[in-house]
This record gives structure tokens, sequence and C-alpha cells, in this order.
């Protein structure tokens, strides 16, 4: 449907009783009431009968509106028709319904890009229910999006789209476009709305990367060497990769790595890792804790669990909703 053929036919249609109004006023001598009720009833073609055009010059104008008015009514009807039969006000009824979706999100995620890196993101951060926002200019692509996923169609490096996906509610954005100076330019954008949101990047080249921290990038993924990296050593530890890819990846497990934060309310706070007993308690390994700008790496028994630590936790869904609870 062409809206804007259908707000002109609108507009004519009010020009049209506004001329039927000025014309039986001059023509029929009538208040500008029942000029009005004159024009309406014969726009619409309803022909009450209780006012009705007495001049010769009266008649002849309503012989010029009624035709006119049907023909813009019937274009209007016509219109509004076939959008219905061909879907488009369906597809617009679900877009308005999913920007109030959007609307409505709070520490969300968006993804800036659904290509072939977009993907992956969008699958694991699903997997692990975070709220989501796609941002994607290309229509096939967003044809192609899982059912029931949040999208503004549009370019990520202008303003208005990001404040649509909610970037001021948003608690991180994972930008993945294959081109860096793109990556650069959301990136700058995303931090002049909301400096102090986290941000991750993809990084195609290896010069690029020091450009995208400059640009304020948190944390910069360069796709390229983390794959080559990882042929490597694929090559050479195949059973350890094989290992990594099955806990990780494969769909029908259930382990993760988790981020865990130590509140100041939790019981485990002043005593060490054997006296906690967190492996035979909750089943959870540590992998490792973030004090400030200090990792302890694979903490000994005798490593003490402090206010505000960010634990590294390896372990079931299940094994890691205990141990959060604990924390807290």
């Amino acid at each position: 449907m062409d809206q804007r053929k259908v707000f002109v036919s609108l507009f004519l249609l009010q020009m049209l009783v506004l001329f039927g109004i000025i014309g039986y006023m001059l023509t029929e001598q009538l208040s500008f009431f029942d000029a009005l009720w004159l024009a309406i009833v014969s726009v619409l073609t309803i022909g009450y009968g209780d006012i009705s055009p007495e001049t010769t010059a009266g008649k002849l104008l309503t012989l010029i509106l009624i035709p006119l008015a049907i023909g813009l009514t019937t274009y209007i009807l016509a219109q509004a028709a076939g959008a219905i039969i061909s879907g488009e006000f369906s597809r617009e009824m679900r877009k308005r319904k999913m920007n109030q979706k959007i609307k409505d999100l709070k520490n969300h995620i968006i993804i800036c890009g659904f290509g072939r890196v977009g993907q992956q993101v969008l699958h694991q951060l699903h997997k692990e229910n975070h709220s989501l926002v796609v941002i994607e200019s290309d229509e096939d692509v967003i044809a192609r999006l899982p059912e029931g996923t949040l999208f503004i169609r549009g370019n990520a490096t202008e303003d208005e789209i990001l404040l649509q996906a909610g970037l001021e509610r948003a608690r991180g954005v994972v930008v993945t476009l294959p081109d860096d100076a793109d990556n650069i330019f959301i990136t700058v954008t995303v931090k002049g709305i909301k400096p102090d949101i986290y941000t991750v990047v993809r990084a195609e080249r290896n010069f690029s990367e020091e450009k995208l921290y400059r640009a304020g990038a948190d944390k910069v993924i360069n796709t390229s060497n983390i794959g080559g990296k990882r042929m490597a050593t694929a090559i050479t530890k195949p059973i350890s990769v094989e290992y990594v890819e099955t806990v990780l990846h494969d769909q029908s497990n259930d382990y993760n790595i988790e981020e865990i934060l130590i509140q100041s309310t939790s019981l485990l706070i002043g005593q060490t890792l054997k006296e906690a007993r967190i492996r035979e308690e909750y089943g959870v390994n540590i992998v490792a804790i973030k004090r400030g700008p200090e990792i302890i790496n694979n903490p000994s028994a005798a490593n003490t669990i402090m206010e505000d630590d960010l634990v590294i936790v390896f372990g079931t869904s299940e094994q890691l909703k205990r141990f959060e609870g604990a924390s807290m």
C-alpha cells in the first residue's frame, strides 16, 4: 500500500467536503452546520433527504461532489483491501507489536549485523536465554532470522536506528559486520550515545584492532586470527580441541562457563575454596577469580573468597544456578 497516495487521497477528500460546505453556503444560503451536513451526506452518498439542494447551482455542485467523492473513496478502500489481501497490513501490525516489545526491553544485547558471525552470536546468546535485538539492513537477510527474533531494519551507524533498538537501556552491543571501517563507525556512534556500554567488536585485519580500541571498543575479536590459531591447535592437539568443542559448543550437553559476582551478603565471603567445599557442595570448578585488576588463574584451595570477586566457574546449568544462589 502506497501510504503517501492514500494520505493525499484523504486530504483531497477533506478538501472536497470543505468545497461542498462553502458551495452550499453560497448557493443554498445555508448555515455552516446545515452546509456541513449536506456536504457530508452528499460525499458519502447517503441522501437522507431532510436537507437537499433547491437551486440549480446547488444541484450542479452535488453532481460534481458525488462522482469525485465516489472515486476517491473507492481508491482508498481498494488500497486498504489490497494491503490486507497481500499481507502488508498484518506485517505492519506485527512490526508495531515488535517495536513495542523492543521499547519494553531492558538490559538486553544488541547485535549489529546478521551475517555469518552474527548468526553464531545470536545462536549462542539465544541458547543462554539473553534478550536480544538484531539490527540488519538487508531485507533478504532479515527473512532468515529465527522466528520470534526482535529486529530493527536499518543501518547501525545511524543514531535513530540504535535508539530504536533500545541502546540507552541495553547492557551490551556486539558489532559483527565484515567491514572494519563500518565497525569503527558503529563503535564511535554507539559510544557517542552511551559511553559506558560494553561493546564487543569484530575485526578482520590486525591493524584494525588498535583503531577499534581507540574508537571505544571494550573488546575486539579478530575472527581471522582466532580461526587460524584454532586450525593450528586442531592439527597439533586434535583430542584437546575436540574435547573443548564438545564441552562448549555441543548442544546435546549442558556445560557452560559463567561469570558470577560474589555479593556482600554471600556466606562464602572469608572462606577459602577448601573451606567452602565448592566442588563438593555445588559441583562447579573454579577456573579463575578476578579481583579488581588482578586475575587469579587456576586458584588453589588456599585462596580466600572475598566480596566483589568475579568468579569464573565451569559446570552444568543446574550446578551454576546453585552456586549463583550461594554467591548472593
